[in-house]
């Protein structure tokens, strides 16, 4: 029988991580270090000037169940299209499988922004984000790792993802995006 397998996201400090099953739901890149699927009480902030962050978002596959054999293969991407609307826009980088390199606790001001993803800020990052809308079915950012029957739970590396609004953003929620995760069980 083919495995389960869950996006979840990733939460909190590294001594007491949150992992969130996000599989099929909203989650908000809101400017706090939480998952919610509808919570208004921390939006970004509308800059004077510049750009407002959310707190990036960690996101990886878990495995509940043992896969047949393999699960390798690993891809990520989007459907192409910025549909976030005017003034917002979102960028993504991989981050390690190496023990402890992988997950970095979001900062910022709470309900105002938080910090801006770069490798500087997130060390764990095998590169500079980049527009999360460059990687498309045909062009997937390509993920290390693989999960082999007995084992369940997370595996690969992390994706992390934060969005960003500038002056010319509309005040309200955003539209939802839907990002994608692929790979092969063999």
């Amino acid at each position: 029988m083919v495995a389960t397998v869950d996006i979840v996201r990733k939460t909190g400090p590294s001594a007491a991580i949150v992992v969130s099953v996000i599989t099929a739901i909203n989650t908000r890149a809101n400017a706090y270090d939480g998952h919610s699927t509808g919570d208004t009480a921390n939006p970004i902030q509308k800059p004077a000037s510049g750009y407002n962050y959310s707190y990036w978002v960690s996101t990886r596959l878990k495995a509940q169940t043992t896969p047949i054999g393999t699960i390798n293969n690993l891809r990520y991407f989007t459907d192409g299209v910025n549909g976030f609307g005017t003034g917002v826009t979102c960028k993504a980088a991989k981050a390690s499988i190496i023990p402890d390199a992988g997950y970095r606790q979001a900062t910022g001001t709470p309900g105002v922004t938080g910090t801006e993803l770069t490798v500087l800020n997130h060390p764990g990052l095998d590169s500079a984000p980049v527009d999360i809308f460059t990687y498309v079915a045909g062009a997937p950012l390509a993920l290390v790792g693989s999960i082999v029957n007995p084992n369940v739970g997370e595996f690969g590396d992390h994706v992390v993802y934060q969005v960003a609004i500038d002056t010319t953003v509309s005040p309200g929620p955003t539209a939802t995006e839907n990002f994608t995760f692929r790979y092969d069980e063999t």
